[in-house]
Order: C-alpha cells, then structure tokens, then sequence
C-alpha cells in the first residue's frame, strides 16, 4: 500500500551533518516543507553529505508495495520513503521500521534483492582486485578490501547489532587472517566472512569465538 506525500508535509531524517551556527530543526518534533518545494532538495539543504546508506531517491515506484509505503506526489521515491515522521530514536536515523523490513516493502517479486553473500555478486563491490585476478590470487590479495566496505554490510544491517567499533585503525595485536581494510581500519568483514558458504562458525564469523578466540586474536587486554 502506497501513502502519497503531499508538497507540504511534515517529516524527518536523522540529525543534519555539517550545519553551523543553526539550531537542530528536528528539535521541535516536525519539519515543514515549503509548499510546492521538493522534500529531497529542502533535506540536502541540511543533510549536505546525504544517507550513509545511499538509496536512489526521485525514482518513480510503478509497482505494488507489500507494505505501507511514503512516496511523493508523482509517486517517487522520496527522504519520507525510509524515515519516519515520529522521532522515535536518533539512533537508528529515524528508519521508518527495521531495517530488513524496510527494504523488503518495495523489494519484493522481481524487485527483490539478491543476496549479497553470494559469491555471485561483483566482486569489486567490496574487494580491491576483480574476479578474474582474485581466481588467482594470494590469501593476502583475496582479503584486501576497500575502505568503503561497510558501506556495503550497512544497507542491510544498518540497525546492527554492532558489539564492535568500525572504521578505526587496529591499534592491538595484529591478527594476518582477520583482514583490515586497504586503508588499515577494522571493518565489518575483519571479523566476519562475507560469503555465506564460509560460515562454519555461526554469524558468519572468521574465527571460533566460543572461548573468545576470535576476540583475543587481537586483544591481550580482556
């Protein structure tokens, strides 16, 4: 079901990036968009760095929903698509429901997603090396991954859970098979494998962790 967006409608996202000396918009519980103005391009006024988990926006929805679903006038694909309108928690950026749940409204049918842990998928989505050259590469060339890759794990696990920091230089023992990124940060995949057909530890873990051995791998602090 598809609930259309009216020019002047009140809505919200997370907290804007990079606004100085103005006050917090959402502070009050609502924005209002101008009447007639574009909800994306009034957000992007704030929201200048845009969603850290980028989702193409304007883009016209000419099919069924299996949910309750916001999109503009000319049914697109708009800011009030994925965040609610409630202010119920900062945390999660406003995410209208659970992550999952979110995507699997619109992607559904021959709109649903594919697996990302395939091994079928683009490789240099997340590695640094493509396909062909990773069919022979070195363990030290297969885990080298781009900087960028959780960008990838967030469109999906946005809403975690999360039980260790990302995007921070590995300042404890240095473990060679838990990969950092190409620009030497922990990652999601530092500590998880990301094709599904690997997972013989559970969650898809490097390392049995059951006596805490993929933890102490790096840490001598615990």
């Amino acid at each position: 079901m598809l609930m259309l967006l009216s020019p002047c409608v009140l809505m919200m996202i997370g907290a804007p990036q990079g606004v100085v000396g103005k006050s917090d918009p959402h502070a009050g519980g609502k924005i209002v968009v101008p009447p007639g103005a574009s909800e994306v391009a009034y957000c992007s006024g704030c929201h200048k760095q845009g969603c850290p988990v980028p989702h193409p926006e304007l883009v016209k929805m000419d099919w069924q929903a299996s949910g309750r679903v916001v999109v503009g006038v000319q049914g697109e694909i708009t800011c009030g698509s994925c965040h609610t309108r409630g202010f119920r928690r900062r945390s999660d950026a406003f995410l209208a429901r659970d992550q999952k749940g979110l995507c699997y409204n619109c992607h559904n049918g021959a709109h649903a997603l594919s697996n990302a842990h395939t091994s079928g998928q683009k490789c240099e989505t997340c590695h640094t090396k493509p396909k062909d050259v990773l069919a022979h590469a070195t363990p030290v060339e297969t885990r080298a991954l781009k900087a960028a890759v959780d960008t990838e794990c967030m469109r999906c696990h946005y809403d975690g859970p999360v039980s260790h920091p990302v995007g921070m230089a590995n300042n404890k023992k240095k473990a060679p098979d838990l990969p950092l990124s190409a620009d030497g940060k922990i990652t999601c995949v530092t500590c998880h494998i990301g094709h599904n057909e690997q997972n013989r530890f559970g969650a898809m873990l490097r390392k049995d962790n059951r006596r805490g051995g993929l933890c102490t791998s790096c840490h001598d602090d615990l």
